[in-house]
């Protein structure tokens, strides 16, 4: 250990020595202060475990903390304290669950409505209860737990909080969530089942948030709906997430202690104007400090290198086969009874005029679009109406028509995003995952945001990604576009060679010099459906297909 390594375990063990003792020394108002603190720190913690990675902005804070206080408060005269801080914990993890289920499909601004409104719900739902069944507007709560007793165990419950959300971002769950967030349709056809991986920490940040509102429950003695559930608490726990950063495990705690100090201040000097100064507040940190004050000192604070990649391995036998598969969106018929099988190794190609049916139909395969009618079998299973990530555990990878990257994930970190949760398999080596990159042309670059990347390296990216799942079939849906002749002959030469490594490939292209270089075999669609089929220079000599591409008239 290094001397400025012990000098800054020393100053952290003083500090924590200083932050545990604040009850033997401060007492009254500070030591109210300390409490406020800890409880924001756990709320805004917990908040930005799920949303800051995933960028699904939850109001629902006040929700989970009333369902924790409300449970205390009912519980309080039959069950012991760590009794009802389980109740609590329960209470909150059920109804995240249930609402998770039918609202994490949501996004943008429409889950942030939902889960604003399931604050008021459940404060509606617990006054009728309280009004009709227990004849009364709220409840008395009398405990034994002093100030002091409750600072300890909100400064137990902030440190597990902490903890949690360190395992949660060194995990592959953690990668998950940052995946997710930088483009969800694209984690999702990289093998992450993303409504669970969602459901699963949204969930545990319920529970946090309950457990927290159980626990400053005998802080107020009288309890009533108003209290447990005030909404000023959601846009609290946001604004203080917001300013010290969501995307760090730190950076809550770094909202949290100015913004409660200001609003202690606030609410003694502009008791009547506390919510509209809220707002301003709020404002001011959105245009100010996007980022954060995490954002500001970044560079200095390095995120863990993500797991590395294995090299893709080619399994024995795979097979495509589609039979009779039909897509309709309302009354357009997109694509219409098409049928192919594709043999291990082969590189099919499928090209057409636009709007022929191309890409839905590789939507399908990927499990981006659910067939109409028909079936589509990978080997001997079924596929046809599996979600993404079931399809692409399965062995069927794919890269877009319009490129999809995470941006703000690294390089390396958008191709082990994939190798972490493809079926049967673990990450390998820091050289494996590098002869990886090397294969597209990005071995030098690992630790590069995708963001930065050009439009032809991401397409390389969204290659290494789909390799990374070790594929049985690769869809290619004109990877090649946009490339200059010197690209477009160095991509035609890794296509050759991952086909030589005995990749199947189903590729969607334009350009006819690959169709003709790679493909065994060739199949035209037009309108929706397959025109022509056969090798190559059989298929593009076809008076149809030439008719397809430039009409009768010049045909």
């Amino acid at each position: 250990m290094t001397v400025r390594n012990a000098i800054l375990m020393i100053i952290a063990l003083l500090l924590g020595a200083a932050i545990v003792a604040v009850p033997l020394y401060a007492n009254g108002y500070y030591l109210a202060l300390g409490i406020s603190i800890l409880y924001f720190t756990v709320l805004a913690t917990a908040w930005a475990m799920f949303s800051g990675p995933t960028r699904y902005i939850s109001l629902a804070t006040a929700a989970f903390f009333g369902i924790g206080a409300y449970s205390a408060a009912i519980t309080a005269e039959t069950l012991s304290w760590p009794l009802q801080l389980l109740v609590a914990a329960g209470a909150g993890g059920v109804v995240a669950a249930i609402t998770g289920l039918s609202t994490l499909r949501l996004s943008g601004i429409y889950f942030v409505i939902f889960s604003f409104g399931l604050a008021e719900l459940i404060r509606q739902l617990v006054i009728w209860y309280e009004v009709n069944v227990h004849k009364s507007v709220g409840r008395y709560l009398f405990s034994d737990i002093t100030q002091e007793v409750l600072y300890w165990q909100l400064l137990g419950l902030a440190v597990v909080v902490l903890l949690a959300g360190y395992a949660l971002n060194r995990s592959r769950y953690g990668l998950a969530l940052r995946a997710i967030g930088a483009d969800e349709t694209a984690a999702r056809h990289a093998g992450i089942n993303a409504t669970l991986v969602k459901l699963g920490v949204f969930v545990a940040s319920a529970v946090f948030m309950s457990v927290a509102g159980a626990m400053m429950a005998p802080r107020w003695t009288y309890i009533d709906p108003a209290i447990a559930f005030n909404p000023m608490i959601s846009f609290q726990v946001v604004i203080m997430a917001l300013l010290g950063g969501a995307t760090h495990l730190l950076g809550p705690l770094l909202g949290v202690v100015p913004l409660v100090l200001l609003f202690e201040v606030l609410t003694a000097a502009l008791p009547n104007h506390f919510s509209i100064v809220l707002g301003l507040v709020f404002v001011a940190i959105v245009m100010a400090l996007p980022q954060g004050v995490i954002g500001l000192i970044a560079p200095l604070l390095a995120r863990p290198h993500a797991k590395p990649v294995a090299m893709p391995a080619i399994a024995e036998s795979p097979l495509l086969s589609v039979e009779r598969v039909s897509k309709s969106f309302g009354g357009l018929r997109a694509v219409e009874g098409v049928s192919l099988t594709v043999a291990q190794g082969e590189i099919l190609g499928i090209i057409g005029p636009n709007g022929s049916g191309k890409t839905t139909l590789l939507n399908m395969l990927s499990g981006a679009l659910i067939p109409t009618t028909g079936t589509i079998r990978l080997g001997d299973a079924v596929i046809s109406g599996l979600p993404a990530h079931k399809i692409a555990r399965l062995g069927l990878a794919r890269t877009f028509q319009l490129v999809r990257v995470m941006p703000e994930l690294s390089i390396a970190e958008n191709v082990a995003a994939a190798a972490l949760f493809r079926a049967g398999a673990s990450a390998g080596s820091e050289t494996e995952i590098h002869d990886l990159l090397e294969l597209v042309g990005l071995g030098r670059r690992s630790d590069t945001p995708a963001g930065e990347l050009t439009y032809i390296d991401q397409k390389r990216l969204e290659l290494a990604r789909a390799l990374a799942l070790e594929p049985r079939i690769l869809l290619l849906d004109e990877w090649l576009a946009g490339l200059n002749p010197s690209e477009l002959e160095t991509g035609i030469a890794l296509i050759a060679r991952l086909r030589d490594r005995g990749l199947t490939i189903v590729m969607v292209e334009h350009v006819m010099d690959a169709i003709r270089a790679l493909c065994n075999r060739c199949l035209v669609m037009s309108a929706g459906k397959v025109i022509a089929s056969g090798t190559p220079e059989v298929v593009l000599a076809d008076r149809t297909v030439i008719t397809a591409y430039l009409g009768e008239a010049d045909a």
